[in-house]
């Protein structure tokens, strides 16, 4: 008998018994009492299955919510995926100090001559400027332009050795001089034209959406290419090069186009705008120019 009560037909038909019977008025006698109590009993047993369902679902809800990636995005999808790592913040580097280097004359264009001395407080300035700058032509430039190093006494050059060979970059933002620029075969060119003049390109190009510049790819007569880019910036002439130098020479891996777009990067555009307002070129460094 109780393994038929046990049965989940017995079951169905003591439930719908169950539910039939609640409607009905409790009838006279000791048998109102019982009724009372069987419902009472169906009632609890009831409210314990439906809090142990709500129990469930809320740890089944909270373990979801611990899980990594579950939680609502903000899109309209709800669904943000997985969350993103986060990553320990890496020590912070000392800075970066590039050496400096004298050497001998060669067909440099241009060392400027030996300048006075100048107070402690600016020469630390115009090292401080410098070292940000072999920092960018580092960071920005292509590998083959070798190691960076400052060449003594001359604020705007530097100087790149490779196994390959060795350049001068030079970075310069000097006071304008006053007067118009000098003619030349690019000076009214439309923009993005080239212009042959021997074996040398020039061109004219937009460094930014004010200012206009001249690039020039030049060859000299070893074969050795040299690239730059020109323009006025503020109240100063800025020049970025790259050319052949010393005695083990290498021609320029950079692109006329890509000294452009070194040139345009901000951080380059704010050191030759530092340069601009708080003038570096203007007192040199005492002692011979690319002495050694």
């Amino acid at each position: 008998m109780q393994e038929q009560e046990g049965a989940p037909g017995a079951l169905f038909v003591r439930e719908a018994m169950g539910r039939a019977t609640e409607e009905l008025a409790e009838p006279p006698g000791l048998t109102a009492g019982a009724v009372r109590e069987g419902r009472r009993r169906r009632l609890r047993a009831r409210l314990a299955v439906g809090g142990a369902a709500v129990c469930t679902a809320a740890l089944a809800a909270t373990g979801l919510a611990a899980l990594p990636g579950t939680g609502s995005g903000s899109g309209s999808g709800g669904d943000a995926g997985p969350a993103p790592l986060q990553m320990a913040a890496a020590p912070t580097a000392g800075p970066r100090v590039f050496p400096t280097t004298t050497v001998v004359p060669t067909a440099s264009p241009g060392p400027s001559a030996s300048g006075p001395a100048v107070p402690e407080a600016e020469r630390l300035r115009i090292e401080d400027f410098r070292q940000r700058s072999a920092n960018v032509l580092h960071d920005l430039l292509p590998a083959e332009v070798g190691s960076i190093s400052l060449l003594s006494d001359h604020v705007s050059d530097y100087l790149g050795e490779s196994p390959r060979g060795d350049l001068l970059l030079r970075l310069s933002v000097s006071p304008h001089t006053g007067g118009g620029p000098p003619d030349g075969p690019c000076t009214n060119t439309p923009v993005g034209q080239e212009v042959r003049v021997k074996t040398s390109v020039c061109k004219r190009v937009r460094v930014t959406d004010t200012v206009t510049g001249t690039t020039w790819r030049a060859v000299d007569g070893d074969g050795l290419t040299s690239t730059s880019v020109s323009f006025r910036l503020g109240s100063s002439d800025v020049y970025v090069g790259i050319m052949p130098y010393g005695k083990n020479r290498l021609s320029s891996p950079v692109p006329v186009d890509q000294v452009v777009a070194f040139a345009q990067q901000p951080r380059v555009m704010a050191l030759l705008d530092e340069g601009d307002r708080h003038p570096v070129e203007e007192a040199q460094l005492s002692g011979p120019a690319y002495e050694e």
